[in-house]
């Protein structure tokens, strides 16, 4: 199990690295994150051109305090290992590694994440996360998650997997439900977070927030995103609300009085808890802010 600590995002903002203005209008979006993509979104002609980019603003932008991750190509492909180093050594904080299959993939490309500063001289070390969306993937997630004590995120890539599988998902996407919750499981069991996919439908808000309290209520931490219009309705339904910060302090002191009273368990208000409630009210705030991040507009 990962040991370090690492913010939990809510929102992680896809922005294609051919378009600096698009970067730019996404550091004022209020996304927790960002990720600058190499991949779907550049054209293969486009690929060098939009490193060159990538590179530049790395170097130069204050990106302030979003956490900002580049997803390469992946690494099978004659420019993921090149995107890797330039990221990197540019100083990128954080690398996407997409169609992430095996725990060997991780190894292979951990040493060119630890890269020398093109600016600062010094050695540079990027945070990953791992885009699952292939079968081989999904059933290697674990594995895959526990690889390196860099990874500090699963991300679950619903297009790509339902492609590769023949599915034909309906609104609800009952039938990526067994594929998600694997995902899910898996960085549970090696303690980092876990993403949910994008919303495709751009206009059709209601059904993203319908989708992301499933996501929610599943246990996910937070989703990807493509649009800046879906940020505000993801933040909102992934920062806990006041009666559930509420209720988690009230758990934290419970728990914790009897545990100083030697008694493994508490009532509060007539219902038994114990340290698996404590865990869990304590993550509750975290992801809240009361640690790591002050939440706007809660008041925390």
């Amino acid at each position: 199990m990962h040991s370090d600590k690492f913010p939990t995002m809510r929102s992680l903002l896809y922005v294609p690295a051919t378009s600096e203005r698009m970067i730019l209008k996404a550091l004022e979006t209020k996304a927790d994150g960002l990720i600058i993509d190499l991949e779907d979104s550049v054209a293969p002609e486009q690929k060098l051109a939009a490193r060159e980019t990538l590179v530049r603003l790395l170097r130069n932008l204050d990106f302030g305090d979003k956490e900002v991750f580049v997803r390469i190509n992946g690494i099978a492909t004659e420019w993921g290992l090149d995107d890797a180093r330039a990221a990197t050594a540019s100083g990128a904080p954080g690398i996407v590694i997409p169609k992430m299959e095996s725990p060997h993939q991780v190894t292979d490309i951990t040493p060119v994440l630890h890269n020398r500063d093109w600016v600062t001289g010094g050695i540079h070390h990027s945070r990953v996360m791992c885009l699952i969306e292939t079968p081989r993937g999904v059933l290697a997630a674990r594995e895959i998650a526990e690889a390196h004590e860099s990874i500090v995120g699963l991300i679950f890539g619903s297009a790509d997997l339902s492609r590769s599988i023949g599915c034909m998902p309906g609104e609800d996407e009952e039938e990526l439900f067994f594929a998600r919750s694997q995902v899910l499981l898996s960085a549970r069991a090696a303690g980092v977070a876990a993403y949910d996919s994008p919303h495709f439908v751009i206009q059709d808000l209601d059904g993203l927030r319908r989708r992301s309290q499933a996501i929610k209520r599943l246990g996910y931490d937070g989703r990807t995103l493509i649009h800046p219009s879906h940020i505000d309705i993801v933040n909102e339904i992934f920062t806990p609300g006041e009666e559930q910060i509420s209720e988690a302090r009230r758990v934290v002191e419970a728990v914790e009085a009897a545990l100083n009273e030697g008694r493994g368990v508490a009532l509060l208000d007539g219902r038994m808890i114990d340290q698996v409630h404590l865990a869990a009210a304590r993550k509750l705030l975290e992801h809240a802010g009361e640690n790591n991040r002050m939440i706007e507009g809660k008041g925390i």
